[in-house]
């Protein structure tokens, strides 16, 4: 997410589900009740309900409210929750996954060739929060940390095209890896894959960082309840027969590394 207020509200939600405050089954108060208890725009609470239903946290029902799951949702349904933006249109999750396929171990590889030492442990301390997030079941900062360690490798590429299409493309990255976390919970698969990707950059072998971004994002499918291997669906049309949005790319800011 671009801003601050959405991430955090959803963290506090989370952990008001983790504690109990709000238990498995139970309704969450009326957004215009909510936002006005967070003291929070109605627009930045439905951008981090959002983001808590995407990791299988709360259940929007339109019409009915949001009910709270619990830390770990069991269900075929959260592998079709499709990401939209206007400037993308509408991908479903296998089509993010194909993306993410194109570009990240082709950046990746780069990165291998251009990684120095003060980088590698950037990367490596990002592989330590996801840990402790997600001993602690922690999902939220488990997925943004996922995120931010897949952003700074798109960074270590060096090639400004490719930062700026992964700033563009932060949100749907965002929202394709958070699915697996709403079916497996806090599962430690990740940072094991994280940590084979390291190590092949960390050896200087671009086709080996290739290789293992490349597992990582199919083993990642897979949590997710979604088979690569399988033909892909045809692309539902476009309503009204209209095309789909164009790719705008824009200027590449620096990434933010947490450091505590």
């Amino acid at each position: 997410m671009h801003a601050r207020i959405p991430s955090s509200i959803a963290q506090t939600l989370q952990q008001q589900i983790l504690s109990g405050h709000y238990a498995s089954g139970s309704q969450l108060p009326a957004q215009r009740e909510l936002a006005q208890r967070l003291g929070i725009s109605r627009a930045s609470l439905r951008e981090a309900l959002s983001v808590l239903e995407t990791l299988g946290l709360v259940d929007i029902q339109p019409g009915r409210g949001v009910m709270v799951r619990g830390t770990h949702v069991q269900g075929a349904d959260r592998a079709h929750r499709a990401f939209a933006a206007p400037e993308m249109g509408t991908l479903s999750p296998r089509q993010l996954i194909e993306l993410r396929l194109v570009l990240e171990p082709g950046w990746t590889a780069l990165a291998a060739t251009r990684i120095d030492a003060a980088a590698l442990q950037q990367l490596q301390r990002l592989q330590q929060l996801q840990s402790e997030a997600l001993q602690r079941n922690d999902l939220l900062s488990a997925a943004e940390t996922d995120l931010h360690f897949h952003l700074l490798l798109a960074q270590l590429s060096g090639n400004p095209g490719l930062v700026a299409m992964a700033r563009q493309l932060e949100p749907a990255i965002g929202h394709s890896l958070r699915l697996p976390f709403a079916r497996t919970g806090a599962d430690d698969e990740p940072a094991r894959e994280h940590d084979a990707i390291v190590q092949a950059l960390s050896a200087g072998d671009a086709e080996a960082s290739a290789q293992a971004m490349r597992a990582h994002l199919l083993s990642a499918a897979r949590r997710g309840g979604i088979d690569m291997d399988m033909d892909a669906p045809p692309a539902p049309a476009e309503a009204g027969g209209a095309a789909a949005a164009a790719f705008r790319l824009v200027p590449p800011p620096l990434f933010p590394v947490p450091l505590a």
